[in-house]
């Protein structure tokens, strides 16, 4: 198992295929194993990619402390160095296209496209652990609120009495690693403490805002589909990209419409 020390952790990290390097950032407190699914074998046809675990998650050294989203940029930086993958299309979903912003801000030059899929800048009326969270995980329980949270705001209702199939293999690579309660929650803190919203016009890289339709549930104060209008209008020249009848997980539930998003604007 390719594990990079960088320090204070050890983060475990893939690479596939041969090109030009791409690398793909999962969402909150979500480790690699979900790009396996869908998009690696798809990009890894022509580029080199890369997936890694967040510390606090997967394979990655597991010690609780204090998160941040700059900390998970330079983990993802130390690696792209390790493996030279400089120049990448950086690839961030959720809270991993916040990590994927400071990644071109603080590291310029290892990004050369940029593709913020379901994210936001940031979370002006929500800092700390959301109330909602923290309700229905004392209600439920962790690994049930971990299901049910990501069934709500991935797939519409339609989709889920259509394909329950399909959710369930999603849903098993998604539980098959989850990090501790307490890595969890300080995920969940560094994503609402992130805030590039003065930074987005200083993002000199060409950008694609990728969002489902649908992808109005919240959890704290601001929806996906909110976010994505905020970053599509300000980081320059950025494209928005708005895939119909689409929540959260379109990556899963529509790779298709994604991957071709994707590779017209990669093409360019």
């Amino acid at each position: 198992m390719p594990t990079l020390n960088v320090g204070d952790a050890d983060i475990y990290y893939e690479v596939q295929g041969d090109g030009p390097p791409f690398v793909f950032i999962s969402e909150t407190a979500c480790d690699g194993d979900v790009w396996n699914i869908f998009q690696v074998p798809e990009f890894s046809r022509d580029h080199r990619t890369l997936i890694t675990d967040f510390r606090g998650t997967g394979r990655s050294t597991r010690t609780p402390m204090r998160y941040t989203t700059r900390m998970f940029a330079d983990d993802v930086a130390a690696v792209m160095d390790h493996i030279d993958a400089t120049g990448a299309i950086v690839c961030g979903h959720s809270m991993g296209g916040r990590v994927a912003q400071l990644l071109a801000l603080e590291h310029p030059g290892r990004v050369k496209k940029l593709i913020l899929a379901s994210s936001g800048a940031s979370h002006p009326d929500a800092r700390g652990i959301p109330l909602r969270i923290a309700t229905e995980m004392v209600e439920m329980g962790y690994e049930k609120y971990v299901r049910e949270h990501t069934i709500e705001v991935g797939w519409t209702e339609q989709y889920q009495q259509e394909h329950p199939e399909e959710i369930e293999h999603c849903l098993k690579v998604r539980m098959a690693n989850l990090s501790s309660v307490e890595c969890y929650f300080r995920h969940v803190i560094a994503r609402q403490e992130h805030d590039t919203s003065e930074r987005l016009k200083d993002i000199g890289v060409p950008a694609l805002v990728l969002v489902g339709e649908d992808d109005h549930a919240v959890v704290s104060d601001m929806s996906h589909r909110k976010g994505a209008d905020i970053l599509a209008t300000g980081i320059p020249n950025a494209r928005l990209v708005v895939l119909p009848g689409e929540r959260h997980s379109y990556f899963f539930t529509n790779p298709e419409a994604a991957h071709k998003a994707i590779r017209e604007f990669i093409k360019d």
